[in-house]
C-alpha cells in the first residue's frame, strides 16, 4: 500500500465521518479521491462499507432527531433508481458514470440557486396577490404536484447515482433541504435515509465482484478516523449556524459537481 494511498484513504475516512455527521454531500469529494489512487470500482464500494459503518453511528447520535414523515417519502422511489444504477454499471465505462452524475449534480445545484434567486426577487418586489380564491386553490394544487414531482424525482436520481458512484449525497441534501428541516434533524433523517439504502446497495456490490480482501484491510485501518469524524462533527453540529449550514452545504455540492465534470 502506497504512501499516497494510505494519505487518501486517511482523508476519505474523515470525510465520509463529516458528510454523516455534520456535512452532507461531502462524501462524493472521498470518492473522487480514492477513485484517483485506486480503481474505480473498488473506490466506490470501500467507500459504501465505510458509509455503512459511518451511518449506524451517524444514527445513534441523532436517535431523537430522525423525521420519518420525510425519510417514507423519499425510499420507495430510491428503489427504481438503485436498480437502474445497476443496469447503468453493467453498460457504462468509469468516465461515462463520472460525467453522468456530474451533469445531474451540476442540474440540480442549478435549480436550488434559481430557486433562491426567485425568492429573493419575490421577497423584493413581490406583493399579496389579488387573486381569486378559485386562481389561489389552482396555484396552490399545481404547486403541489410539483412537490410530488419534486420527490419522486429526487428519490429516482439519489438511488441512481448513490448506486453507480456512492454520489447520492447532493442530491438528497437538495430534496431534505427543501423539507425545511433544523441541523439536527437533517442530519438524523438523511442518517437514517443513507442507512436503509447502503443496506440494499450492499447485496448488488457483492454481486458485481468489487468488494474483495484488499477492500475489507484498507476499510479497517481507516475505520478509527471514521468513526472519530462522525462524533466530533456530532459534537459541532449543536452549535452550528443554519445559513452558514446551508451554505456549506451547496458548497461542497458545488465542488462535487467540478470534481466529476472535469
Amino acid at each position: 500500500m502506497s504512501f499516497w494511498l494510505i494519505i487518501g484513504l486517511a482523508v476519505a475516512a474523515v470525510l465520509i465521518g463529516l458528510d454523516k455527521s455534520l456535512i452532507p454531500g461531502s462524501a462524493i469529494l472521498a470518492v473522487a479521491t480514492l477513485a484517483s489512487l485506486m480503481p474505480a470500482k473498488e473506490a466506490t464500494e470501500l467507500t459504501l462499507i465505510m458509509a455503512i459503518v459511518a451511518d449506524w453511528t451517524a444514527i445513534w447520535a441523532y436517535r431523537h432527531d430522525i423525521v420519518l414523515a420525510s425519510l417514507f417519502r423519499l425510499l420507495p422511489t430510491v428503489t427504481i433508481g438503485i436498480l437502474a444504477g445497476v443496469w447503468f454499471l453493467y453498460h457504462a465505462d468509469n468516465n461515462a458514470t463520472k460525467k453522468t452524475i456530474g451533469l445531474i449534480l451540476a442540474s440540480f445545484v442549478s435549480l436550488y440557486f434559481l430557486s433562491r434567486i426567485r425568492t429573493a426577487l419575490k421577497t423584493r418586489y413581490g406583493g399579496k396577490s389579488e387573486a381569486s380564491q378559485d386562481g389561489t386553490r389552482g396555484r396552490n394544487k399545481q404547486k403541489q404536484g410539483i412537490s410530488v414531482a419534486f420527490h419522486m424525482l429526487c428519490g429516482v436520481l439519489a438511488g441512481f447515482t448513490t448506486m453507480v458512484a456512492n454520489a447520492g449525497g447532493p442530491v438528497t441534501t437538495v430534496y431534505f433541504s427543501s423539507e425545511q428541516l433544523p441541523v439536527k434533524q437533517f442530519l438524523g433523517t438523511t442518517a437514517a435515509f443513507y442507512l436503509v439504502v447502503n443496506l440494499v446497495k450492499l447485496p448488488f456490490a457483492v454481486g458485481l465482484n468489487t468488494i474483495n480482501r484488499e477492500v475489507v484491510l484498507a476499510f479497517l485501518c481507516v475505520l478509527p478516523l471514521t468513526l472519530l469524524a462522525v462524533i466530533c462533527g456530532r459534537l459541532i453540529a449543536g452549535h452550528v449556524n443554519q445559513t452558514a449550514f446551508s451554505a456549506a452545504i451547496y458548497f461542497f455540492a458545488v465542488i462535487a459537481v467540478i470534481s466529476l465534470l472535469i
